[in-house]
C-alpha cells in the first residue's frame, strides 16, 4: 500500500495504481472525458492534468508513488483545460435542446464547470452524414473522438468493435499551433484528423450497447432511443436484468406516452456503466414490455417436438446460467443425445491447453 495526498485530502492507493483511479475512489474530482474507471488510458482527452511532486502529468496515465503530493488545479492547468473546452465546442452542434444526451452530456457539464462563454478558434468544417448502425446511431458531429467507445468494447467486451479512421478535415497552420496551449493543440489536431468507424461495416452493433453508454456526448447512442424523449424526463425503476441468470442491475427508464396517455411507457434501459456490464437482451430487449407480449407456447411446442423428433440435435446457451439451468440441459442432452454448445466453456478449454 501507498499513501498520496490530492489537493490536501490523504488517500491510500496500491502503489503504482493510477493517480486519476485513486481521486475517484477518494471522493476529489478531477476531469476527464476519455478515461473509463479501470480501463486503458488513451491520453485522447488530456483534461486530467494534474501537479505530481511539482512536474505536470497526465493523471490517467500517471501511476501514484508513495508520498506523493497532488494539485489538481492550478491557474495553468485551469487555462489550459478551458482551451481544452474551447476546442471540443469548435464546429460542435449547439442545438443542446434536440440532442439525445442532454441533460447528461459531459461536455455540457465540462462547459458549465469551466464557465466556458467564449470561442478562440475556428476553423472550416467538414460534411459529417449521420450514420445508421442498426443498433446503434453515430452522429460525427457530435463525436469529441475521446475514444471511450473503443476502449469500453476492448476492455469490458473483449472485442474490437471500433476504430479510428480520417477525417479529411483541414491541416492546422503553424499560427494556430503557436497561439494557444499545447494541450489544446494536440486535442484540436487529433479532432481535425480522426472519427470513429465499425471495425466490420455489416456489424449491427447488437452486442455493443456499452460502447454508447460510455459516450459523453450525443454522437453514440441507441437508434431506438434517438429523438424520443429528453433525458431529464424520464424516471428510473431499479430492476434486475429479466432475460439472464446473472441479475445484471438496472434501470427501466419511464414516462408516460403522452400528454392525452398518462399510461407510461419504457423508452430505455440504463445502467451504472462502472459496476457492470449488461447484457445485449437486457440493454435493447426492453420493447416487450411496452408491447404487452407474452409466452409463445406455439413455438415453445415446436421446439418440444423438434427436439423429441430428433430435428434439433444442438442447443447453444451462455455461461449466465444457474446450476438448475445447467442441470436441466445436462438430462436433455443425456435423454435426447444432444450436443451443448458453449463458446465461453470452448475459449477457456483451448486456454487451458
Amino acid at each position: 500500500m501507498a499513501k498520496i495526498t490530492i489537493d490536501g485530502k490523504a488517500c491510500e492507493c496500491d502503489e503504482g495504481e493510477y493517480i486519476l483511479q485513486v481521486a475517484r475512489r477518494c471522493g476529489v474530482f478531477i476531469p476527464a472525458l476519455c478515461y473509463l474507471s479501470g480501463g486503458t488510458p488513451t491520453l485522447a482527452c488530456r483534461l486530467c492534468m494534474v501537479e505530481a511532486d511539482g512536474k505536470r502529468v497526465y493523471s490517467c496515465n500517471a501511476k501514484a508513488k508513495d508520498g506523493m503530493v497532488v494539485y489538481s488545479r492550478s491557474p495553468e492547468i485551469d487555462a489550459e483545460r478551458e482551451a481544452i473546452t474551447q476546442v471540443y465546442c469548435i464546429n460542435h452542434p449547439m442545438a443542446c435542446g434536440v440532442c439525445d444526451q442532454s441533460g447528461e452530456c459531459e461536455l455540457q457539464n465540462l462547459a458549465h464547470l469551466m464557465r466556458t462563454n467564449a470561442q478562440s478558434y475556428a476553423i472550416r468544417d467538414t460534411a459529417r452524414e449521420v450514420q445508421d448502425w442498426g443498433y446503434l446511431s453515430y452522429d460525427p458531429s457530435l463525436c469529441i473522438v475521446c475514444e471511450r467507445c473503443i476502449t469500453a468494447a476492448k476492455d469490458r467486451l473483449g472485442v474490437d468493435a471500433f476504430k479510428l479512421v480520417p477525417r479529411g478535415g483541414d491541416a492546422l497552420s503553424k499560427e494556430q499551433k503557436d497561439a494557444m496551449p499545447k494541450d489544446a493543440y494536440a486535442v484540436w489536431n487529433k479532432l481535425q484528423k480522426s472519427l470513429i468507424a465499425r471495425v466490420n461495416n455489416e456489424d449491427d452493433c447488437v452486442n455493443y450497447g456499452e460502447s454508447a453508454a460510455v459516450c459523453p456526448t450525443g454522437a453514440l447512442v441507441e437508434s431506438a432511443f434517438k429523438y424520443v424523449s429528453n433525458a431529464w424526463e424520464l424516471r428510473q425503476i431499479p430492476a434486475s436484468n429479466p432475460h439472464s441468470s446473472d441479475c445484471e442491475l438496472l434501470y427501466y427508464e419511464i414516462k408516460r406516452r403522452s400528454i392525452g396517455e398518462p399510461r407510461e411507457k419504457i423508452y430505455r434501459v440504463s445502467s451504472d456503466v462502472n459496476f457492470s456490464v449488461l447484457h445485449a437482451a437486457a440493454r435493447f430487449g426492453w420493447d416487450f414490455s411496452n408491447e404487452r407480449a407474452s409466452k409463445n407456447e406455439a413455438v415453445f411446442d415446436r421446439i418440444v417436438r423438434g427436439i423429441e423428433d430428433g430435428e434439433i440435435k444442438n442447443i447453444k446457451f451462455n455461461s449466465f446460467i444457474t446450476n438448475e439451468e445447467a442441470r436441466i440441459l445436462e438430462l436433455l442432452r443425456q435423454k435426447f443425445k444432444l450436443a451443448l454448445i458453449n463458446d465461453e466453456a470452448l475459449a477457456y478449454q483451448k486456454f487451458l491447453r
